[in-house]
């Protein structure tokens, strides 16, 4: 497991031909279907498959411009003995844009169905249950009219100084590492306005593993009303009495003056919220010890003894790291798209390709019989002159 499998798809990518022969098992068959032309249609240089592959590419190698994924369709065209068409990115641009997003959802959607099928085996789960990571993080965009007035300056800048940002919710897997869904908006939103958009993709017996910001009593609520377990952080704004190693039980009650509570329409909400506190002791080396207060609905202490809790929420970690291969590896810290509609099917293809990364390690794991976390996902982006996309990698 030298080469990382993220280097493996930037390889492919210097072909497109390559990058679909290699990604092909992961993707749905409607992708090489051709749309239906009607009376009156137009005839498109680029179909939509080959758009979808050039922007893929260009995801895949931070640093890519629409030149160069214009050079990739003519030359796949001429492989293909086609007319190899003009230099002008123009048409590349508006194919892209013409990108439905409910198309993409959709591919996202047959990705998690391929993990569900090939990723569910014994190895999976923490003690019997499938755990799941939610964090957010921010990203940016050029400083246009159009992102300005959906992705707002951050607080503090200036027009001319400063670009619009946004900010992004995510859910993720926490033995496949790939991302389950994710909600986006302005800076301006609370992390929890996107997290409550992601509930509907956790299942019963699932357990939410997040950090402080995530430990509002109407969130809890919510959790348990749809049979999800937690163990998050606990907030900075409410005190505890004890102060030594241990766990306990208590019952919140409903706060006076509750926001947002229309989100919880439909639901029955109780007065008091029983809650169980772990107190887990940290220790660095070179630090002071300190004790990491955990709020969790884990109340059984002999299946989930405090140890465990505390190791449950060490985990959290990896959804930092995440977070990193997508912004850092993939370039979603800083988005390039100049409207806020391209924007959308930015994030949309970033997703996309993150979880075919994923995929591709997730398959050699399977293969050589080992985890998915011994595996690489480095952030080296490196112009790569395979051109065949052969599965080389399972040996």
């Amino acid at each position: 497991m030298g080469k990382s499998s993220l280097k493996r798809a930037q390889g492919a990518a210097a072909s497109l031909s390559g990058l679909s022969i290699l990604l092909a098992p992961f993707l749905p068959v409607f992708l090489w279907l051709k749309p239906k032309r009607g009376k009156g249609s137009r005839h498109r240089l680029y179909n939509r498959k080959d758009v979808f592959f050039a922007f893929l590419a260009m995801v895949l190698q931070r640093g890519s411009s629409t030149c160069m994924a214009v050079s990739w369709l003519q030359a796949n065209r001429v492989a293909e003995g086609k007319f190899r068409g003009s230099d002008s990115t123009s048409g590349f641009c508006q194919a892209r844009e013409a990108l439905p997003v409910s198309w993409l959802r959709s591919i996202f959607a047959a990705l998690g169905a391929w993990f569900d099928k090939h990723a569910q085996h014994d190895s999976l789960g923490w003690r019997g249950r499938q755990v799941r990571l939610l964090d957010g993080s921010g990203f940016s965009m050029p400083d246009t009219k159009e992102n300005r007035a959906v992705y707002p300056l951050a607080s503090g800048q200036k027009r001319g100084i400063g670009f619009p940002s946004g900010k992004l919710a995510g859910l993720f897997c926490l033995h496949t590492g790939r991302i389950l869904g994710f909600e986006f908006g302005s800076w301006r939103q609370h992390d929890l306005t996107l997290a409550r958009g992601l509930l509907g993709l956790l299942k019963t017996r699932d357990i939410l593993v997040a950090d402080r910001a995530y430990g509002s009593w109407l969130f809890l609520v919510l959790l348990q009303a749809s049979g999800v377990d937690f163990a998050i952080r606990l907030h900075q704004g409410r005190t505890v009495t004890r102060k030594q190693k241990g766990s306990w039980t208590e019952n919140w009650r409903k706060p006076a003056k509750l926001k947002n509570q229309k989100k919880a329409e439909g639901h029955v909400l109780p007065e008091v919220l029983k809650v169980r506190i772990v107190a887990v002791r940290v220790q660095r080396r070179g630090f002071r010890s300190h004790l990491v207060f955990i709020v969790t609905s884990l109340f059984d202490k002999k299946e989930f003894p405090d140890a465990a809790v505390g190791e449950l929420y060490g985990l959290r970690w990896q959804v930092e790291l995440h977070l990193r291969q997508i912004k850092v590896s993939l370039g979603a810290d800083v988005l390039r798209c100049e409207s806020p509609k391209m924007i959308e099917r930015e994030l949309w293809m970033h997703g996309i390709a993150y979880n075919l990364v994923r995929a591709l390690m997730t398959e050699a794991a399977l293969c050589h019989k080992i985890k998915v976390g011994q595996m690489s996902f480095k952030p080296e982006i490196r112009s790569a002159s395979r051109r065949d996309g052969a599965r080389s990698y399972i040996r």
